[in-house]
């Protein structure tokens, strides 16, 4: 393991999780999930910035509403998704990028998680 990839590690708060039942479970809870809570100040902030630039109001919506308009928004938003996604990767080892590129079902968890912790910081 060379130097970035520890500090990389060195920087992932610690996270109280059950067993993992499967490998793809494992390294959501062991990657996945660290890495987006180190990160949720700068998602919360990409997408403040996503609100402000198609001056969308969701304060006037339901929380229900709020919460489809983050889903199909990361859905359909290119930009926005590839830069949330970005911010993942850019914390990943070598070796976990290269579990993650090469296993469809960590790309579809990923994606979850991102939208459920935009969904969670909604007013």
């Amino acid at each position: 393991m060379n130097q970035k990839d520890k500090w990389l590690l060195a920087l992932r708060p610690e996270i109280s999780t059950s067993p993992a039942l499967n490998l793809a479970e494992e390294f959501q809870n062991s990657v996945l999930r660290p890495i987006l809570k180190f990160q949720h100040e700068r998602i919360s902030a990409l997408f403040q910035a996503h609100i402000q630039k198609r001056k969308v109001n969701l304060s006037g919506i339901s929380l229900e509403a709020r919460k489809d308009y983050v889903e199909a928004a990361f859905h359909k938003d290119l930009a926005l998704r590839h830069q949330l996604i970005g911010l993942a990767l850019a914390l990943m080892t070598e070796k976990e990028w290269l579990a993650f590129s090469s296993d469809k079902e960590l790309a579809r968890r990923l994606n979850n998680l991102l939208v459920q912790r935009i969904q969670s910081t909604l007013p």
